[in-house]
């Protein structure tokens, strides 16, 4: 505790300055980074590393991370190399005198970590997975002696061990799948497989790793099944495909995709015969298991226009949109006239759920948005608040919300005055919704909306469009040709002949007439009743819906009576086509209310142990939606239906939610797992399943389900940070900390939520906080041996330390976090601890130890990959040549960083890496390109919302115009600069504008003047070590007799005064006249 204490001791009150979040990408939160050298600071090279949980690092933001990070040298597997140890089957060593397998505690251990080869397990977390019974000081015992017996079989080496965690780096196939799928390359992905994973090594009597065991071969299993697919999908030949079709029915006799492969494919190899038994078995046990049939698309395979059918369709998901679009024509050309006019630029379109909103505005965005950017569709159905909405639209426009800036704001720039639509589809239940589309349309003039609604936003701008049902034929059109014109009977025609083939209107005319009266001509009632012709004639159905109506208005004091005619309808087709469905089916749909915002066929599975073929029994009753990248969902109206179903059986709701949160959970995990060096694959997933990520993180902290939080946790914090929002993220993790007070040994997960919080604090420029719950955080990680988590709380104290200026304080935690990091061989956690001992020693002015602990981090991020970190070390490095004065030393610095940012297309960098070789340019004279850089540096850093640099290069364009004499130019630039700095109340950067004021004034005369104002900045507290050389160099420089020089250093003015100088332009040009 001692070491930890001196490492957090608390502050002494330092006068802040700016430390920059994300280790060299400057977002100053309070004050502002700023920077010198004998002129100016490079922007980006100070911003401390900030820690999260372990993960592998992210290419913008290299956090610190822990021992799931892949060793390079095995992400650098050759394609085609042959692994060392095979775990896609039976176990297997390839080596001399390797022994065979066995489910013993030896081999099982060297099974484990091979599937999580080159990552770190912690030896708690090994011992309570192999000896679950015994006490954890027993386990660890156990676990010594085993780990000796490993290392001693043959072939065995590689296995790194500390006092905390083990690895073994060793190459496995599952590793060369792993690259092959990465790389895309589903052929040879999907070849790698040789059975189940680690088959046969299974204890029976151990439930803990049978757990494990069955969670590492499902999340195998899906990741296999996708490659598959894909090879599917690539195959070439008909025998190719029937043995991957094969493979995958071994995995899941279900798979209807694959089914349908391999029946195409003996077809196309004269096997017709073999292919209708096979059919014939498969609807036998999904009528015995599921009581459905196989899909309609798998029955037309054998009907007898499809004896030569197209295996290009084999895995087709979904018709396209136009193919589900049926009439409103007159409703289309009116809605689209009005979104063409240039004064429209909100239209909502109005109706009850089931209308057809959603498909009207769908086919009306697909005629107005032609051109690529043009138009964006967002669904709000599953958010709850509009701070989740601004997080969705910037993240469907490309646009990375930048922290403490209003998030509309920085969309209406990226839209800029490019004509956008954008579809805001299910908008009643938003009550905030009104007020932020205002907003959203003053920022982005050159915007339009079309919402959907069940009412009105009552905004002053607004256009209501009305609609309502299908048209139906009236009294004076029940013949075939005028009947089958009205878009209500088209409908109905066209999705019972989808459900029946040989489907005849004219024979059921006046049912199916009977059939759109009573349901109003509402889409969805109609696409419902129609899908039943599969069990019912459509007298039938009439006849049911009729009676079902009367029912209703026999009794309108019901539960859940509707009180509108076509809620009526709607209600009573519901209600039947719940009844017609079969008790496997009922189920699936009542357990998938539970998803939010739609769900994969995993999740379904998962969830509501719903395999394919009755997902595909439930599309073809129109009860499900499937969309082309095979995702699935329900119209609001049938999830409300299928909740309530659900809400009647509180056990078994308690039960789906908890499979519900669990498999999310485990999905978050697995994301932070593949991640890599690039957190967008993190976020990117966080978003595409944003409803149902945050229902099991609600669900996980109602039930106080410790475990689940604990493996959400970072992806939670990725998306956040990465997404710009800090302040949903801190109220998020905040909510969560009262299940540590549930959680049997809650300090892990109580240090883990502080880690994640800290950080997040920590970007909302609220330092103190940071520091405080880092604190905590690190005490907690100390108690339960959670080392992981104790150098994240580290390094974000000592990033607030540094935030408020407060160096020295701050070096204690980052080397005990490099400690930590050398003593468990994480080398991520390495190179960060070494990048912010770096930045602080360059702050003290220990500019050699400042390069020596960069030299030593750009080895380790090099070996890692971690191209982003590559170029801040090289930009820190410069940055340090630059306050040694050393500019030429800088220059090859920057050129190399700013060819890697081309080349890997590391645009984030780019500004910080133009400003710093455009001030070395100037340093050197090349008054022409320093100006060109600068100005480009200052185009990106407005574009990107980056104001240190912006201000930086703003004040280098002064120092520009002024080494040419135009001092009206350079006292506008400084004004410019200091006017933002003063806004932002970022003292350095209004130091550094003195600074570059004393030149300008000594450019155009002023000796004495710029002598005082050197002296200010060489004796304010908020100077750094470099800003202070330079000031005093440069006084020195001026060689002042004594009498002036004690004259300055006596009465210099004050930074109050001197920012009032500054916001007039530094009074430049009358110091100028003057002079001449």
């Amino acid at each position: 505790m001692r070491r930890l204490q001196s490492g957090l001791a608390p502050g002494t009150g330092v006068q802040r300055s700016g430390c920059v979040a994300g280790g060299g990408c400057v977002r100053d939160r309070a004050h502002g980074s700023r920077g010198h050298g004998a002129s100016c600071r490079l922007a980006g090279d100070d911003g401390c590393v900030v820690g999260c949980l372990p993960r592998a690092s992210r290419a913008d933001d290299p956090a610190l991370c822990g021992p799931d990070v892949m060793s390079a040298e095995l992400r650098a597997q050759q394609p085609g190399s042959e692994p060392r140890m095979f775990v896609l089957g039976p176990p297997e060593l390839r080596a001399a005198a390797a022994p065979a397998f066995a489910p013993e505690r030896r081999f099982q251990l060297l099974a484990v970590l091979a599937v999580r080869s080159g990552q770190w397990m912690t030896r708690d977390e090994l011992a309570s997975l192999l000896w679950p019974e015994h006490a954890n000081a027993d386990a660890r015992r156990n676990l010594r002696h085993v780990i000796f017996k490993a290392r001693a079989l043959p072939g065995v080496d590689g296995i790194d061990a500390s006092e905390h965690a083990l690895r073994w780096r060793v190459s496995t196939d599952l590793l060369a799948f792993e690259q092959a799928w990465s790389e895309r390359d589903a052929l040879v992905a999907s070849a790698w497989r040789r059975g189940a994973l680690l088959d046969g090594i299974d204890d029976p009597a151990n439930a803990a790793l049978g757990e494990w065991l069955a969670a590492e071969r499902a999340r195998f299993d899906s990741r296999w099944q996708q490659a598959a697919h894909a090879a599917l999908g690539a195959s070439t030949t008909a025998p190719q495909r029937a043995d991957i079709a094969q493979r995958l029915l071994e995995v899941d006799p279900l798979d209807e995709s694959a089914l349908s492969a391999l029946l195409q494919a003996e077809m196309a190899l004269g096997q017709r015969a073999a292919a209708e038994r096979r059919y014939r078995d498969y609807a036998h046990r999904l009528a015995a298991e599921l009581g459905v049939e196989p899909s309609r698309r798998l029955r037309d395979l054998f009907a007898p226009t499809a004896v030569a059918a197209d295996t290009s369709n084999a895995d087709r998901r979904a018709p396209p949109e136009a193919a589900l679009f049926v009439g409103r024509r007159s409703e289309l050309a009116e809605l689209n006239a009005l979104l063409a006019t240039a004064e429209c630029r909100l239209v909502t379109i109005i109706g009850p759920g089931g209308i057809g909103k959603s498909r009207l505005a769908a086919q009306a965005l697909r005629r107005i948005a032609t051109e690529p950017g043009t138009g964006v569709w967002i669904e709000l159905q599953d958010l709850s608040e509009v701070a989740a909405l601004s997080a969705r639209l910037a993240q469907r426009l490309g646009v990375t919300l930048a922290d403490a800036h209003d998030p509309l704001e920085q969309i209406g720039r990226h839209v800029g005055s490019g004509r956008l639509c954008c579809v805001l589809d299910n908008a009643e239940h938003l009550a905030e919704l009104p007020a932020w589309v205002e907003q959203l349309l003053a920022a982005a003039p050159s915007l339009v909306l079309l919402v959907t609604s069940r009412s009105r936003l009552h905004l002053a701008a607004e256009r209501p469009f009305t609609l309502t049902g299908l048209a139906v034929p009236d009294e004076d059109s029940r013949d075939l040709e005028a009947a089958s014109a009205f878009d209500a009977v088209r409908l109905f025609e066209a999705r019972a002949a989808a459900a029946q083939r040989g489907f005849e209107l004219a024979r059921h005319l006046p049912a199916v007439i009977e059939i759109v009266e009573a349901t109003g001509g509402m889409p969805l009632a109609i696409e419902l009743a129609a899908a039943w012709v599969r069990l019912l004639p459509p007298e039938e159905i009439a006849r049911e819906l009729r009676d079902s109506l009367d029912l209703l208005e026999r009794d309108p004091a019901s539960p859940g009576a509707p009180a509108r005619p076509e809620h009526r309808s709607l209600h009573a087709v519901l209600e039947r086509t719940w009844q017609l469905l079969a008790p496997a089916e009922r189920d699936a749909m009542a357990a998938l209310a539970v998803c939010r915002g739609g769900f994969t066929r995993a999740a379904a599975a998962a969830v509501a142990a719903a395999p394919l073929p009755l997902l595909s029994s439930l599309v073809d009753k129109s009860l499900l939606a499937v969309d082309e990248n095979g995702r699935f969902g329900m119209h609001p109206l049938i999830a409300a239906e299928a909740a309530a179903r659900l809400a009647a059986d509180g056990a078994r709701g308690r039960a789906c939610r908890d499979r519900h949160a669990a498999y999310f959970a485990e999905q978050l995990e697995t994301l932070v797992r593949r991640a890599g060096a690039d957190h967008s694959p993190v976020a990117d997933g966080v978003e595409h399943d944003f409803a149902n990520c945050a229902a099991a993180w609600t669900h996980a902290i109602g039930c106080a389900a410790g475990g689940l939080v604990a493996r959400s946790v970072e992806a939670w914090r990725v998306y956040f940070e990465s997404r710009g929002e800090p302040a949903r993220g801190v109220a998020h993790f905040r909510a969560a900390l009262g299940v540590v007070a549930a959680e049997r040994g809650g300090d892990a997960l109580g240090a883990r939520l502080r880690a994640a919080l800290s950080r997040l604090l920590y970007r909302q420029a609220d330092f103190d906080g940071a520091l405080s719950v880092a604190r905590t955080g690190a005490d907690l990680a100390l108690r339960s041996g959670d080392r992981r988590a104790l150098v994240a709380c580290l390094s974000n104290a000592g990033s607030a330390l540094c935030a408020m200026g407060q160096w020295t304080q701050a070096r204690q935690p980052f080397e005990h976090a490099l400690a930590i990091a050398r003593e468990d061989s994480v080398a991520v956690e390495i190179g960060t601890a070494l990048t912010n001992l770096g930045i602080v020693a360059k702050k003290d002015g220990r500019y050699d130890d400042a390069l020596s602990c960069y030299a030593q981090a750009i080895d380790i991020e090099r070996e890692l990959g971690h191209h982003m970190a590559v170029v801040r070390c090289l930009n820190n490095i410069a940055g340090v040549h630059m306050e040694r004065n050393q500019w030429a030393e800088a220059r090859p610095f920057m050129e190399r960083g700013l060819r890697l940012c081309e080349h890997h297309r590391l645009g984030t960098m780019t500004p910080y890496l133009a400003f710093g070789l455009g001030a070395v340019q100037f340093e050197l004279g090349d008054l022409d390109p320093a100006e060109a850089r600068l100005r480009q540096a200052l185009e990106h850093a407005r574009s990107g919302e980056i104001p240190v640099v912006a201000i930086l290069a703003e004040a280098n364009l002064a120092r520009v115009a002024a080494r040419r004499g135009d001092f009206v130019a350079a006292g506008e630039r400084l004004a410019a600069a200091a006017r933002e700095a003063s806004e932002r109340g970022w003292t350095n950067q209004l130091l550094h504008q003195a600074l570059f004021l004393g030149e300008c004034c000594m450019l155009a005369g002023g000796r004495e003047r710029a002598a005082r104002l050197w002296q200010m900045v060489a004796a304010h507290p908020g100077s750094e070590a470099g800003l202070r050389d330079s000031a005093l160099r440069w006084q020195a420089a001026l060689a002042l007799p004594n009498d002036e020089l004690d004259a300055a250093q006596r009465d210099p003015p004050t930074l109050e005064a001197t920012v009032d100088c500054l916001l007039r332009g530094g009074d430049l040009v009358d110091a100028a006249g003057a002079v001449r």
